[in-house]
């Protein structure tokens, strides 16, 4: 079981609490496709392909992914807000460090990034929602 599984009722609690009092028009949740979030995890290294659709887990404890909050002027949906997501990797000091072209004294080279290492999941809801989800309020 996941270190950060909550009940169905504080996630129910927490997005009402964030729904109620959220601008107008803003995003209430992201669609992030699992073929995505493998492309993060083979950039990471964390998932390695082995061939012929087997794969194999690498540092999956102490790997993470960060999530940026941002605004894509070129957007139209939830007031142009999208979230960005990058790899993490931690350095000699056990700093998590974004995985993105232009980090300062990486501990990764960057031929380990996938383009800038930067993805974009830009399919807001309320244009992309489950409707009959308890969390969207």
């Amino acid at each position: 079981m996941s270190k950060k599984l909550i009940s169905i009722e504080e996630a129910k609690s927490w997005t009402k609490n964030y729904q109620e009092n959220m601008r107008s028009g803003s995003a209430k949740a992201f669609l992030i496709s699992c073929e995505a979030i493998v492309d993060i995890l083979k950039e990471m290294k964390v998932l390695q392909d082995k061939g012929k659709g087997t794969y194999t887990l690498n540092d999956v404890d102490s790997s993470s992914i960060r999530a940026y909050l941002a605004v894509n002027p070129k957007q139209t949906d939830a007031n142009g807000e999208t979230m960005i997501l990058v790899g993490t990797m931690k350095d000699s000091s056990g700093i998590e460090r974004d995985m993105v072209e232009g980090e300062k004294d990486a501990p990764f080279s960057k031929s380990d990034l996938n383009g800038s290492g930067a993805f974009d999941f830009h399919l807001p809801c309320p244009k992309y929602c489950d409707e009959n989800s308890p969390l969207n309020h």
